[in-house]
């Protein structure tokens, strides 16, 4: 514009993926309950089988 370059705003990319499809693919619950991302956690259902 008018001579000047002007900066496209994208989202930040590791790896050609989203920061957040990186964090889901590759983050382990230990890390993700130390930087409070608790959404992002798997829920485990315990199953009480008598045993």
């Amino acid at each position: 514009m008018n001579g000047k370059q002007v900066r496209i705003k994208r989202e930040p990319m590791i790896d050609g993926m989203t920061v957040d499809e990186f964090i889901l693919r590759n983050a382990d619950p230990i890390w993700l309950h130390q930087n409070e991302l608790w959404h992002l956690m798997e829920l485990e259902e315990k199953t009480d089988d008598g045993d």
